[in-house]
């Protein structure tokens, strides 16, 4: 079929596909929050005792069981899944949709609830992607609109996720669709806008993040703003390497491949009695500036918490995303410099918040290797409180190019290489 010609085919099969994934993604994003709620109640119970605290966790240990039988059953719910996307796109990877759907989401939910520092939004991209593969098979779609399916429910899964369909449409352009074509663009857009439509109608249409206030950048901190962007390409370097070598240190310990990925659930369990501040992805992180900031020291330990614990979740291969930890290391790293500037009168405490929200677009950036959709991630995400596109790009494209310069792959393309080897 011409290129240029209207396929009302796929225009129907975009459409359905966008539906099933609006409300797959939607349930999926409502029950996390909620198992992590029991989570939570039944952390504050296990720190009352001794005992309890024993019985918390076992009671993790028992999910992370339950996880390992998951990801054994179904190998290719690893991890985030985007990595598996690329490669069934390349014809690298193949994977059973019914499976990967059925897993992804008890395995994805409960190694999520369970306050590691892991994210929703890569799961709900592989989600979306089995969903799209399905209605392609069951179709009986042509080889070209599988694909299209598949990248238009992957990005769908992403928009559903975070509210964000700008950034799902960009997202497919930037790393999963590589070549646009007419059709392929058509088709994720009607697909992401209606998975969005859906997701609006069952579950509200708020920002992801609530920004307490709209954020104005200063032309008196755009040189810092430079710096700014170097620091957070060399921290997009650093998480990388840590998402790697967490990678390669299971690999090489010796311990059946159940108990590797039981062992996170309890770490976890056991730091979380001593510091609960530490759980799940870290989206609370990203608010301390706009409620209580700690002292730059106390900003810097909860970094180094945090991207330990993400490479002794996501190293091990249990399924989990990496998209929210990564915003959350980025903010970190972002309010750890501004509050810096400000212990030295170089800037006020407004100037912190705003380098905080900013951070996060610029660490995308730098991991993922994708600025486009990490810069309308944010805006959308929070809600448009930057209110100027232009010291978001900056910082952006700078943290882009320094992580191009330290020649650190983009860390989805790392991950796909290791997959594909083993």
């Amino acid at each position: 079929m011409h290129e240029g010609r209207l396929n009302y085919r796929l225009v129907l099969l975009s459409v359905i596909s966008g539906i099933l994934v609006g409300i797959v993604v939607s349930l999926f994003r409502v029950a996390i929050p909620f198992l992590m709620g029991l989570v939570t109640w039944l952390l504050n119970w296990g720190q009352a005792s001794i005992g309890h605290s024993f019985l918390f966790i076992l009671a993790l240990g028992l999910i992370g069981c339950f996880v390992a039988w998951t990801a054994q059953r179904e190998p290719m719910i690893g991890g985030s899944g985007i990595p598996q996307i690329a490669g069934k796109l390349s014809g690298q990877l193949n994977f059973s949709w019914p499976s990967v759907l059925f897993y992804k989401i008890t395995g994805g939910l409960l190694a999520i609830g369970s306050g590691l520092t892991l994210g929703r939004e890569g799961p709900s991209v592989q989600i979306g992607a089995a969903i799209g593969q399905g209605v392609a098979e069951v179709t009986k779609s042509s080889k070209e609109s599988t694909k299209y399916l598949i990248v238009g429910a992957a990005g769908a899964g992403l928009s559903t996720a975070f509210n964000a369909p700008v950034s799902g449409i960009i997202f497919c352009l930037e790393e999963l669709l590589k070549k646009v074509t007419r059709r392929g663009f058509l088709s994720a857009t009607l697909t992401i806008i209606t998975a969005t439509l859906v997701s609006i109608a069952l579950i509200g249409n708020d920002a992801v993040m609530t920004i307490p206030r709209a954020l104005r950048v200063e032309m008196a901190t755009y040189p810092y703003l430079l710096i700014l962007g170097v620091l957070l390409g060399l921290s997009g370097v650093l998480f990388n390497t840590v998402i790697l070598w967490s990678k390669a240190i299971y690999r090489h310990w010796q311990l059946a491949s159940f108990w590797k990925m039981v062992f996170p659930f309890l770490i976890t369990a056991v730091v979380l009695l001593f510091d609960a501040r530490l759980i799940g992805s870290g989206e609370q992180l990203i608010l301390l500036p706009f409620l209580d900031n700690p002292s730059v020291l106390t900003l810097v330990y909860l970094f180094v918490s945090k991207i330990l614990l993400l490479g002794v979740a996501f190293g091990s291969g249990i399924p989990g995303g990496i998209f929210f930890p990564l915003l959350s290391l980025g903010a970190l790293v972002g309010n750890i410099y501004a509050s810096g500037l400000h212990a030295l009168g170089l800037v006020d405490a407004y100037t912190i918040m705003v380098f905080t929200v900013i951070a996060m677009a610029a660490h995308f950036a730098a991991i993922v290797r994708a600025p486009l959709t990490g810069i309308f991630l944010i805006l959308e995400m929070t809600g448009g409180s930057i209110q100027y596109l232009l010291p978001i790009a900056i910082v952006t494209f700078i943290a882009y190019f320094v992580a191009e310069i330290c020649q650190s792959k983009p860390v989805y393309e790392s991950l796909l290489g290791l997959m594909v080897n083993d």
